[in-house]
């Protein structure tokens, strides 16, 4: 199960049923690098790793401290081969800043009797004018290869859950398609997203924090994909549409949600408008598309929320490492950079966060002053492709490595913090006020 896209009044419940409780991580080529012995190849990705079943689903829900006899029940819904045995349940007419626990049901098609329950929880945003503290986390890029924790997935998830976020921020890359063992078929891809919410401590997570997914190179297609492309038998098409399956979200990949008074985040979409990364700079050239970026100037325009962050797949300021050409912060995209650069330092309390990048930082852009907070990698074994070392000219923090980054908001006071996988002490802390009002 997990939770997302909440707002105020609603939120979306993702289902899927299986035929067995856990994974069979006998049948992977790999496990991870975590799990001694392992020899990592680049085998194809196994389709039965974590096989789906054919049933029906409900889920009934409530605010945490209310009756049980009060609980809303949905009613039962099937599900088949046909949509990857999964249901996304709409919830609407939530009350603001509430926690509400969940249970989803499962049953074999035909029968009355329920054969597995499972228990969630998520918490709505506050309402506009509501001064409530708000903590959230954000992460990226994580693979089978750089599992630490066996068949329990990553570690990360752990420290995320004892951080105490209202919800957690996933910037994209969440399953690599063209990293051992790789998907190249929609089958594959699949079975990849199944194997990365089979290990426990991402299950454990995600049934008890709601997440905002977005999408990356690495779960769209392959490595700096845009569209038209193919990698093996699997289209960038069926990657879009693979995606929208796999997460609980609702209408536009890019979107903006106001968490109380003091907090909006808006995510961008950075696959499905962008031009090829071979196109000549010019004003032509685009990632966002003109339709996201007159929505993303707009509505940041029209914002009064003491701070707004700009969650972004790729980095808008960097430094990047060299021969990259696929993001804002290279030369290959600099017009439309420069635009964005340009506008978002004109916004008091505006940051960028950005996930892509292996490796955590923070930089000011010495032309505009923009700050951006690269949350870095899931973990430290997530450093691949190197990184382009600490530029002095840009970076106010640094480091090779990763975990996640965690995000607090108490009035015109804000925290940001870079974690590691593996402990809750800050291996940096930079604290922000508001300019003003």
């Amino acid at each position: 199960m997990k939770a997302g896209d909440v707002d105020q009044s609603s939120a979306v419940v993702w289902v899927r049923l299986s035929q067995k409780a856990a994974a069979d991580f006998s049948k992977l080529p790999i496990h991870s690098q975590g799990l001694s012995g392992q020899q990592l190849d680049v085998s194809l990705m196994p389709i039965d790793v974590v096989p789906g079943m054919a049933g029906e689903v409900r889920i009934q829900y409530q605010p945490i401290s209310a009756e049980p006899s009060t609980a809303q029940k949905s009613a039962w819904q099937s599900v088949t081969s046909a949509s990857n045995f999964i249901h996304q349940f709409q919830l609407t007419d939530l009350q603001p800043n509430t926690t509400y626990s969940y249970h989803a049901e499962a049953r074999r098609i035909g029968s009355s009797r329920v054969s597995a329950t499972m228990q969630g929880k998520f918490q709505t945003a506050p309402a506009a004018t509501d001064a409530a503290v708000i903590r959230f986390a954000v992460t990226t890029c994580q693979a089978v290869r750089s599992i630490d924790a066996g068949t329990d997935g990553h570690r990360a998830y752990q420290q995320m859950l004892a951080f105490e976020p209202q919800f957690l921020v996933h910037t994209g890359d969440i399953v690599y398609y063209d990293k051992a063992p790789l998907a190249k078929t929609e089958a594959q891809a699949l079975a990849k997203w199944d194997l990365m919410f089979g290990y426990k401590h991402n299950q454990d997570f995600h049934r008890q924090v709601s997440t905002y997914f977005m999408k990356d190179d690495h779960d769209t297609l392959k490595n700096d994909c845009w569209p038209g492309q193919t990698y093996g038998e699997l289209t960038f098409a069926q990657g879009l549409a693979i995606f929208r399956q796999q997460v609980p979200i609702r209408g536009r990949t890019y979107r903006s949600v106001r968490w109380g008074k003091d907090v909006q985040i808006w995510m961008t979409e950075n696959r499905d408008f962008r031009s090829s990364n071979r196109l000549k700079d010019g004003p032509q050239k685009t990632i966002l598309g003109a339709t996201q970026m007159a929505w993303l100037k707009n509505s940041l325009a029209k914002s009064d929320a003491t701070y707004k962050f700009i969650l972004s797949p790729g980095p808008i300021v960097g430094p990047d490492k060299k021969g990259k050409a696929d993001n804002h912060a290279n030369d290959a995209f600099r017009h439309e950079g420069q635009e964005l650069r340009g506008f978002l330092s004109k916004l008091p309390n505006t940051y960028v966060i950005c996930g892509d990048r292996h490796w955590q930082y923070c930089s000011t852009d010495p032309t505009t002053g923009l700050i951006e907070m690269g949350c870095g990698p899931i973990n430290d074994q997530h450093n691949f492709g190197g990184n382009p070392g600490k530029n002095d000219n840009y970076h106010n923090y640094f480091t090779g490595k990763g975990g996640f980054l965690g995000i607090t908001v108490n009035g015109k006071n804000a925290i940001a913090e870079w974690y590691s996988a593996d402990s809750l002490v800050p291996r940096h802390r930079q604290r922000f006020s508001a300019e003003h009002d």
